[in-house]
């Protein structure tokens, strides 16, 4: 059945991923929608209670061509290192609407980011130049209604991206996007009664706004999230992950001197879900790596992500 708990509790990763933040396409090649946030238990939802998850993510890619960043073009590439941590509480009431489960959840996020870009210098040579720190990263809010029939379960969900994290024009160790952002999207999981098999997708599409600060407005993303999970022992699967990420439009705006930037990226990867007790309260680990292909236009590399979530 898909009320199940180790259905129930991951979909509550699938909600927290999300302050992973990785790095995607529009202005500075990043996107305001963490990919790989949805994987086993896309389209469950949890019963009512509090639910306390913590996030960690690391990040670390390369892009070869020129990348704008806070206003300053960085003309022969960056290599990233991102690491985040997240706490994200929701909350799902007792009451139904529309016959589905509500939950009301949001994510405060903290990271550490370093950044190595090579730039053309006086003489034409190459010139490189780093830097790195910590900060708040773009707070999160979401909103989500789904239902249960069966062995079926799915999901429609609202996502708001607010420009709280650390933010400064030029070439400044960025937490934040100075960006909001909604996120629309549908998920679903199904589970096959006699493999053992779980089949997971989510799909959605961002709509980014101005970052007032260099006139830029990033294009219109869809993303497509998928895993498969084999349930090798009560509360304990393992699968194949992925996403998939287009940018619809382009980028634009008088600090879109690259032009539309319109960016793709595939992934694939490996990842796990464990639920238990710790005396009468559930405790649900997930763990999931990405590595990227297939990408134009953006960073290529690999991401982790990590959780642990806890329900009172």
């Amino acid at each position: 059945m898909i009320c199940n708990r180790k259905a129930i509790y991951s979909f509550v990763f699938a909600i927290s991923a999300h302050a992973a933040n990785a790095v995607h396409a529009d202005e500075f090649a990043f996107s305001s929608y963490g990919l790989g946030a949805a994987a086993f238990g896309a389209g469950a939802s949890p019963p009512p209670g509090t639910y306390v998850t913590m996030v960690s993510a690391y990040y670390e890619g390369e892009i070869s061509g020129p990348v704008t960043l806070g206003g300053v073009v960085l003309d022969l590439g960056m290599d990233v290192k991102f690491f985040s941590q997240a706490a994200n509480i929701l909350y799902v009431p007792q009451q139904k609407v529309l016959g589905g489960s509500v939950g009301l959840g949001v994510t405060i996020p903290v990271g550490h980011i370093d950044m190595d870009a090579q730039v053309t210098g006086p003489f034409g040579n190459t010139v490189s130049q780093d830097t790195s720190g910590w900060g708040f990263g773009d707070i999160n809010a979401r909103a989500q209604l789904g239902w249960s029939q069966g062995t079926f379960a799915h999901l429609v969900y609202v996502q708001g991206v607010f420009p709280t994290g650390r933010y400064d024009t030029g070439f400044e160790p960025n937490i934040g996007l100075n960006r909001p952002g909604i996120d629309i999207g549908w998920a679903a999981t199904w589970v096959e009664p006699t493999s053992k098999l779980q089949f997971n997708g989510a799909v959605g599409v961002t709509f980014n706004f101005e970052n007032t600060d260099t006139d830029y407005d990033s294009g219109t993303d869809f993303h497509f999230e998928w895993a498969v999970g084999y349930e090798l022992s009560r509360g304990f699967m393992i699968g194949v992950v992925g996403y998939d990420y287009r940018q619809l439009t382009g980028d634009s705006g008088a600090g879109a001197v690259l032009g539309p930037f319109e960016g793709d990226v595939d992934a694939i990867g490996g990842g796990m879900s464990y639920t238990t007790l710790i005396d009468k309260t559930p405790l649900i680990i997930n763990a999931r790596h990405y590595q990227e292909f297939n990408t134009e236009r953006r960073f290529d590399g690999s991401m982790t992500i990590v959780s642990g979530t806890v329900r009172f």
